[in-house]
């Protein structure tokens, strides 16, 4: 009776693994063309942005820092991105980056790390992401604390589409959707 039970076990375990792995097969299936529709409506809208609207491409910035020019010292200097000679393409997913303090205490040294490099898209279809790296320092000023010494800079990376996650193809095409059809996206948000 034991090893009844235990080949009848056996046997359910074996059909359910059986069944699981054909669950994941059509998953997989499905997430499978999802990203090639997805991808080809991307690529699609981009054709159009190109034609239609070349100047919602427009040229990333490769430096971030403290602004040029005149600073009272009763506030920290205003931060500018400049160098705009990064690829020319149309922001899909904004890039997060990290400040860990590299000294003690309440006004410290920080050093900057990218934890999302972010989406972009090119003219020609390429996907760029980005890499924020750099020093800056939190200061004592009479208005309140800030940064300066700020000298980041930014550099720029093709991505290949297979590394693309669905959840990112899925903001790219509802981006690009709305910029080439304005008047469709705004009455969308009106209703």
């Amino acid at each position: 009776m034991r090893i009844g039970t235990q080949v009848a076990q056996a046997r359910i375990m074996e059909i359910t693994i059986e069944s699981l792995e054909s669950l994941a097969t059509e998953l997989e299936h499905a997430e499978m063309l999802q990203r090639d529709r997805l991808l080809r409506m991307c690529r699609a809208y981009v054709r159009i942005l190109a034609i239609r609207e070349p100047g919602a491409f427009s040229r990333r910035a490769c430096h971030y820092g403290d602004e040029a020019g005149h600073c009272d010292n009763s506030f920290p200097p205003d931060k500018e991105y400049s160098d705009h000679s990064g690829p020319r393409s149309i922001k899909i997913c904004e890039r997060t980056t990290e400040d860990i303090a590299t000294s003690g205490g309440f006004y410290h040294s920080w050093r900057r790390v990218t934890t999302y490099g972010g989406l972009a898209v090119g003219r020609a279809g390429t996907w760029y992401r980005s890499d924020e790296h750099g020093t800056g320092e939190v200061g004592q000023y009479a208005a309140h604390p800030g940064n300066h010494n700020v000298d980041v800079d930014i550099t720029w990376e093709a991505v290949q589409p297979g590394d693309l996650a669905t959840a990112e193809l899925v903001a790219a095409e509802r981006t690009l959707r709305d910029l080439t059809f304005p008047l469709t996206a705004a009455r969308a948000a009106e209703s």
